[in-house]
């Protein structure tokens, strides 16, 4: 499940949806990517001095049930958009559990009543959970009731799973047509590297699920003690917010954090092979990196978004697959990872794929590359410092794009950051301003060396 007002500003649809504003697979990859790399977009053009000019007044609030909450005031917004953010995902999923996450996501929001694709929705990606309503300044309150029933553990119903499961399948469907595999491509990842496996069944772990099976799984590890952030965005003032989310969400019971355990205790070989119930070949390469938290984390995350900027325009790649995305949101229980990700064209020799990436790498060490990384670092550090001004994103997007839209997309993506980076993003902040290309060079040669590597290559199961 996917949501509608982040799917017009990438500008993809899926042509199979029956009217509902869900948005497909590859419009969730390329609006990540949107944000991720907006230091070509907003600032690198040369917007850095208005992309600023007047950005949302942000609070932040925890709960007394440590449900925190970071609030962005739009002043004159009509708008309002609540997201919810919660830890499990596709990267940390129990072993055969393969996307029982992202089934669960679909069966929470039913649990209040079929869902009214223009106020409702949701993701779930590779670390973590997302819950996302919608309103107006004159109805919040709805939005906000649904978040606390949502988070609340209504019980799922045998109704509910059998509307839900195919929807939640169907997704797979539309990536397949359209080499956009991405997402799904981390929940493989999970079987293999974290419980051993070599045949994933993307589709067949969530036909076998059971009822009593899926809401067990949610009541252990969806609302979980210091993993639940809630952002808002719009024209909501925060004294009014704080006691109307401490009055609907403060009596929540949080469980004690934990995950589903690895399966696999002994080192596993780093390049491997599986397959699995999906009809396209997919590549990644994931290079262990330190945390957020460490000083190294700054250069390794303006390499990333390099490099996510060179594949991503790369002709040799456009030629040889559907899509590449580099980022550092590949989040597992034990480890943070720099991972390339590629859905690769048919009868594509997957070695010139791997060169390629290796060429774009080592280029990140070139002088060419000076310029860009002078220009990238302070631009990095207001992208950290701030959510970007409504007004002036509004000027950078096409005419038909609404300020709902980007409402609702700018709430997401500092959401996603302040879930990621809690009390680190202002130290972010800072630190990107210093990076330096000798910085880069030394965490390319530090962090992204082919000894240190590891690959999966998924192929399609042959047919029974």
């Amino acid at each position: 499940m996917t949501n509608n007002w982040t799917s017009r500003i990438s500008g993809v649809r899926n042509p199979a949806s029956d009217g509902r504003d869900s948005y497909s697979v590859k419009g969730q990859h390329t609006f990540r990517l949107y944000y991720k790399l907006a230091i070509v977009g907003l600032f690198i053009l040369g917007n850095c001095s208005l992309a600023f000019a007047a950005p949302p007044e942000v609070t932040r609030f925890t709960l007394s049930n440590g449900i925190r909450v970071v609030n962005l005031y739009v002043e004159d917004s009509t708008d309002v958009f609540i997201f919810s953010y919660l830890s499990l995902g596709l990267a940390n999923d129990g072993k055969a559990k393969t996307q029982w996450s992202h089934l669960i996501e679909h069966l929470t929001v039913r649990t209040t009543g079929p869902i009214d694709y223009k106020t409702s929705n949701a993701e779930t990606l590779a670390n973590h959970t997302r819950l996302d309503s919608q309103g107006k300044t004159d109805n919040w309150m709805q939005a906000l009731k649904l978040q606390a029933q949502w988070l609340s553990g209504l019980p799922f119903s045998a109704e509910s799973l059998a509307e839900e499961r195919p929807r939640a399948l169907s997704e797979i469907k539309f990536a397949e047509a359209n080499l956009a595999t991405h997402k799904w491509a981390y929940a493989a990842w999970n079987q293999v590297f974290r419980h051993g496996g070599t045949d994933v069944m993307m589709r067949g772990d969530v036909q076998s699920a059971q009822l009593s099976e899926l809401q067990e799984y949610r009541d252990l590890y969806l609302i979980q003690a210091d993993r639940v952030l809630l952002c808002v965005i719009g024209g909501v003032a925060s004294e009014t917010l704080q006691a109307a989310m401490e009055e609907q969400l403060g009596s929540i019971n949080l469980t004690t954090k934990k995950f589903p355990p690895a399966a696999t205790t002994s080192e596993t070989a780093k390049d491997q092979t599986a397959t699995w119930d999906i009809n396209v070949t997919h590549y990644m390469e994931t290079y262990a990196i330190p945390h957020s938290e460490n000083e190294d984390y700054p250069a390794l995350y303006m390499a990333s978004a390099l490099l996510g900027l060179a594949c991503m325009h790369d002709p040799q790649l456009k030629e040889l697959t559907g899509g590449v995305g580099c980022n550092l949101d590949f989040i597992t229980p034990e480890q943070t990872y720099l991972q390339i990700t590629a859905s690769v064209k048919p009868d594509t020799d997957i070695e010139k794929v791997k060169q390629r990436v290796r060429q774009l790498i080592n280029q990140l060490k070139q002088p060419a590359y000076k310029v860009q990384i002078a220009m990238a670092a302070p631009a990095l550090s207001m992208q950290f410092s701030s959510p970007m001004d409504v007004k002036m994103v509004m000027q950078q997007q096409p005419a038909e794009t609404s300020e709902t839209m980007i409402v609702g997309s700018i709430g997401l993506q500092w959401g996603m950051r302040e879930y990621q980076y809690g009390d680190t993003l202002s130290q972010l902040a800072g630190a990107f301003a210093n990076v330096s290309p000798t910085d880069v060079v030394d965490v390319v040669d530090q962090y992204l060396t082919e000894d240190k590597r590891m690959t999966l290559l998924l192929t399609p199961r042959a047919p029974e």
